[in-house]
């Protein structure tokens, strides 16, 4: 089974708080990713932070909430791990181009995984890394290219931003960085998950799944002066492709992931 031998070293208290806590943090961010997410849905003066709501909702809900939950149920899953601080890592990075770490409380992730890692039985394959599929890895690259311009642009929109002109509330709610998070978030993610290991084909899928829900978005919101940030119909489309093809790639190489030792 995969990471056994790290299992066996970590004390039954220790696993048992880390199942605790990784349950703990999933539900509440699936919670209040929700109540914030999806209230452009529902709430019409919400309606313009609908991609900036949308994106992140989806994103943060398959891939950072659901690793917590498996974590808390599959504690020796690694990827989980993995999956979650890549996302993490983006959004700390786009945080930085914000300039907004504290003050959007982007570091409140990095100390959740922080906590979690140090009790996680596996954290001595965190960074163990096997072989990369080489067309997995390509098409994070590839993605990379557009991500890290769009988030740019984004983030640095909270430095030049006033926020006394902030009527809609993008500037106060910290829209840009967050978005520009996401994006680099998953883009790392498609990374972290190319590197491919045995067991991982759930998130080979959700990771997919989360480009092609992005894409989605974009083309469902693809006006960007009433929906700001918005990626668009022709970026949405090539985001929705990626993801599928990430997918159909991990699906045709998953017997060959599943026979690593």
């Amino acid at each position: 089974m995969m990471d056994a031998p790290s299992t066996r070293t970590a004390g039954r208290g220790r696993v048992i708080a880390f199942r605790i806590l990784a349950a703990i943090f999933g539900v509440i961010l699936i919670i209040s990713n929700a109540a914030f997410g999806l209230s452009s849905l529902f709430d019409d003066t919400q309606k313009v932070h609908s991609f900036h709501n949308l994106a992140p909702f989806f994103i943060y809900t398959l891939v950072v909430a659901v690793p917590l939950i498996v974590l808390a149920i599959r504690p020796t899953d690694v990827v989980a791990l993995r999956v979650a601080w890549a996302v993490m890592i983006g959004a700390v990075i786009a945080s930085l181009m914000g300039e907004d770490v504290i003050s959007g409380s982007y570091f409140i992730g990095p100390v959740v995984l922080v906590i979690l890692t140090v009790l996680a039985p596996m954290r001595g394959d965190l960074l163990r890394f096997g072989s990369p599929n080489v067309a997995m890895l390509c098409l994070a690259v590839i993605a990379a290219i557009p991500a890290i311009v769009y988030a740019w642009d984004n983030a640095r929109i909270m430095l030049d931003g006033n926020p006394a002109t902030d009527v809609t509330g993008h500037w106060k709610n910290h829209h840009w960085s967050g978005i520009a998070g996401v994006v680099l978030g998953l883009v790392v993610a498609a990374a972290v998950v190319a590197f491919r290991q045995r067991g991982d084909r759930m998130w080979v899928w959700l990771v997919g799944l989360s480009a092609m829900l992005l894409g989605l978005t974009g083309i469902a919101y693809s006006n960007d002066t009433l929906y700001p940030s918005s990626i668009g119909t022709l970026w949405g489309f090539g985001a929705l492709f990626v993801g599928l093809v990430y997918i159909v790639v991990g699906e045709v190489t998953t017997r060959d992931s599943e026979r690593v030792r």
